[in-house]
């Protein structure tokens, strides 16, 4: 699984925000056994993470 990042909008020098709640969802997120839903799970606190620091949407994604 990739971790993918719009280079129009982020470098890898930008900062964010990411509270303690989310980075225990993204960990969570990879013990999930199956990938689809892994997958889904990683998109949505990444979705999270980019509506709070008031990014475009998919300046993050997973592939």
């Amino acid at each position: 699984m990739d971790f993918n990042y719009d280079k129009k909008i982020l470098t890898t020098q930008s900062e964010l925000q990411v509270s303690v709640a989310d980075l225990r969802d993204l960990i969570q997120a990879f013990s999930i056994p199956i990938e689809d839903q892994r997958h889904q799970e990683l998109q949505m606190v990444l979705e999270s993470i980019v509506r709070k620091n008031g990014l475009k949407i998919g300046a993050l994604s997973v592939g």
